[in-house]
């Protein structure tokens, strides 16, 4: 508490014993450490960890647990996907993985949150989109929607995606499409 010589009776306030016995109570239930810490580590998106994105996590409807696409493999099933490898850059298919699900890191579910949280005010207007699909590219390359003009539209990125956003991208549903509207994703060679 601040100030808490104000709150001793004035016949006490000159006793040294009550004095020490106030002060050092007052200074191990101080709650400003604890405010300041709930704020950074909970309140703040900027700076929460742990916990505080798991409550985040909760409120905008996003898991921290993310189902990642299966590890590459040369094989037919991917060939119009982000996952294609060409001969000899990956190996052949050896059977399903023990897991697809993989836990975000503080880093990314913090982005995952935003995302969501765009998502889910959105106007799905083209800028309101641009800005989403710009929040996961975050200075890894351009990113942009194209309005196909035939109720389809595609995401479409300058930079191959890592794992993760790869994993928002085709299992999350995080980037939205208004209702009625085909959404795909395409990545477009930088130097074309």
């Amino acid at each position: 508490m601040e100030s808490v010589e104000k709150t001793i009776l004035s016949q006490y306030a000159n006793s040294p014993c009550i004095r020490t016995i106030i002060e050092s109570y007052n200074q191990s239930l101080d709650p400003s450490r604890f405010i300041t810490d709930w704020y950074n580590l909970v309140w703040n998106l900027d700076t929460a960890q742990g916990y505080g994105l798991d409550v985040w996590g909760r409120i905008v409807g996003i898991s921290r647990i993310i189902k990642l696409s299966p590890d590459l493999f040369l094989g037919f099933d991917e060939a119009n996907d982000v996952t294609e490898e060409a001969w000899n850059q990956a190996p052949f298919y050896a059977g399903a993985s023990a897991t697809t699900n993989y836990r975000a890191t503080d880093n990314f579910y913090r982005k995952l949150i935003r995302i969501k949280a765009m998502a889910n005010l959105t106007d799905f207007s083209i800028l309101s989109l641009n800005e989403i699909i710009m929040t996961l590219a975050d200075g890894e390359g351009d990113a942009w929607v194209q309005d196909n003009g035939d109720m389809t539209m595609t995401y479409i990125l300058s930079f191959t995606p890592t794992t993760e956003q790869l994993g928002l991208i085709q299992g999350l549903g995080g980037l939205p499409a208004p209702s009625g509207v085909s959404a795909s994703y395409k990545i477009q060679d930088s130097t074309a």
